[in-house]
């Protein structure tokens, strides 16, 4: 029997947050989720985590400074950034300056499982 993989959803959102929980259950991960990057370095050092998926715009740190930090620190770590875009900014902007400094992959909000799967599935190659 293999062992889940645990991911981590950072999220002021809680909606949002708790249904992309439900969907990374489905897709088998076991998971845990926090409102703020503060929070998520503080579990990301107390526990295995294989997958982080964070919003990008938070209040505090925010996911482009969280993405930043744990790279730094953690330069194997995976993480899909997401985002609905803000304050002009569109979504697919906000991912591409995730990606410029770490994220490994994006998901463009709102999404749906398949969408969330198909960006999981991209981390694989």
């Amino acid at each position: 029997m293999t062992k889940k993989k645990m991911a981590l959803v950072i999220d002021d959102d809680n909606q949002l947050a708790d249904m992309t929980s439900l969907m990374l259950m489905q897709l088998d991960y076991n998971t845990l989720f926090c409102a703020t990057f503060e929070q998520g370095l503080d579990i990301f050092a107390k526990s295995k985590i294989d997958l982080i998926v964070t919003d990008i715009f938070m209040p505090g740190m925010g996911g482009i400074e969280g993405i930043r930090q744990l790279k730094q620190g953690f330069p194997d770590c995976t993480i899909l950034a997401m985002s609905g875009g803000w304050s002009g900014m569109s979504p697919a902007d906000a991912i591409l300056a995730a990606q410029k400094i770490g994220a490994d992959a994006g998901l463009q909000k709102p999404f749906n499982a398949k969408d969330l799967k198909l960006a999981l599935e991209s981390l694989e190659r």
